[in-house]
């Protein structure tokens, strides 16, 4: 026995045989403490995960999708350290994987992946049922839709709309952009009493029920110019000149280069105003033809007349070369009068008026009250009583006069 514990070799052995056991017993001793943990921390929980958003794997460029609900709910089951960082952390996707699918409408299961296998997980819903149809693009025309129009400030009213640009690309399924109507920019005109220019309008696309649709619009911003403007109307105008041309020399023509201007201003007060008459050009000291500036008065109640200014052609002659002669009982007529009512004549009572007529020898030699016309236009003018200016037309190269150059009328 001596011998063998002087032997080195039984020394190694035995060494050898300890340190296998050591090496064991301290394994045995791990595994008994982890199966210990796992048994003490292993109590099952539930835990319900809303709104989780539901991710669709497909292809985009050739399809598009409807059906597909935004978000799914999921339970969770399992082990509380194992369900705890999964419920805080949400890195995992909840997904349908339709890149196998075509054309048509098929029920999808709902997957997930990056949740632990020790968890039992359960989705809300389980299956989705989807329709795929085949993406397409079409060009339409966008109007403009204006609203709360009914609150526009009162006697200003809307011009037509310009839009840039004016069409929009709408990518979607064949049956969707197939079904769309209308595509609409939108406009809020709320208590505008200012063009309004330039702004960025939201584009919405519309099927002929006037429902919205859910497709794809590029540009889906547009830029819209809406005219805000006063009420307006074109009227005549009548030009009398002021002053006197010079000893020896006589006045033939006076011609505007327009026949009518444009006034601006509340609807009551446009409504009233059937002519400006009283514009004026200066012939004082005018002993040759010559182009005038007149200014166009602004009529009362109105707020702006466009062009502020004309020019007018007026003719001069040697007093020679022009002769002058009255006509008498010349008609006056009436032009544009109202559906309802009758037009009255208070100045000239009889209707009648004396023309004085100026031109050459030749031109107003045995002129006769027929080859005068004398008339005024009561458009728009409402029940009441009007002073409206009498028009003169006749034989070219004559000029006329008025004693009155307007008539009095009453409508009713």
């Amino acid at each position: 026995m001596d011998k063998w514990f002087n032997s080195p070799w039984f020394i190694r052995v035995i060494s050898l045989l300890l340190a296998i056991l050591l090496w064991t017993t301290v394994n045995l001793d791990d595994n008994s403490q982890s199966d210990a943990l796992l048994i003490n921390d292993g109590s099952k929980e539930f835990e319900v995960l809303s709104n989780i958003p539901l991710d669709v794997k497909y292809d985009d460029e050739k399809y598009t999708i409807s059906g597909v609900p935004q978000s799914v709910a999921v339970t969770l089951e399992g082990p509380n350290s194992v369900m705890t960082p999964v419920v805080r952390q949400k890195n995992f996707e909840v997904y349908l994987d339709l890149r196998d699918y075509g054309p048509g409408t098929h029920t999808v299961d709902v997957l997930h992946s990056g949740i632990s296998n020790r968890l039992n997980v359960n989705i809300e819903p389980k299956t989705v049922q989807v329709t795929i149809e085949e993406k397409v693009e079409k060009d339409f025309e966008v109007g403009v839709d204006l609203i709360n129009d009914q609150d526009l400030i009162e006697n200003y009213e809307i011009g037509d709309a310009t839009i840039k640009p004016s069409e929009v690309t709408v990518t979607g399924g064949k049956d969707l952009v197939n079904s769309v109507a209308l595509v609409k920019a939108i406009v809020d005109v709320r208590d505008t009493k200012e063009t309004i220019e330039n702004v960025q309008a939201p584009v919405k696309v519309y099927d002929t029920q006037g429902n919205e649709l859910d497709v794809l619009v590029e540009p889906n911003i547009v830029d819209v110019t809406v005219p805000i403007n006063l009420p307006s109307k074109q009227i005549p105008i009548e030009v009398q000149t002021k002053g006197e041309v010079p000893e020896g020399y006589a006045i033939r023509s006076v011609t505007p280069e327009v026949e009518e201007v444009t006034i601006y201003g509340p609807l009551d007060a446009i409504s009233q105003i059937g002519r400006i008459a009283n514009i004026e050009v200066d012939v004082s000291d005018l002993t040759e033809s010559a182009t005038l500036e007149a200014q166009v008065p602004i009529p009362k109640g109105i707020e702006e007349v466009k062009p502020e200014t004309i020019d007018v052609e007026v003719e001069v002659v040697k007093a020679e070369d022009q002769a002058e002669q009255v006509i008498e009982d010349v008609e006056v007529g009436v032009t544009n009068p109202p559906e309802e009512g009758t037009v009255n004549f208070i100045n000239p009572d009889n209707q009648q008026i004396a023309v004085t007529v100026y031109g050459s020898e030749a031109d107003i030699t045995n002129l006769e009250a027929k080859d005068i016309q004398a008339v005024i236009d009561v458009e728009g003018l409402d029940a009441g009583e009007h002073e409206v200016p009498i028009e003169i037309t006749g034989p070219e190269n004559t000029s006329f006069e008025l004693a009155n150059p307007n008539a009095k009328i009453r409508i009713g």
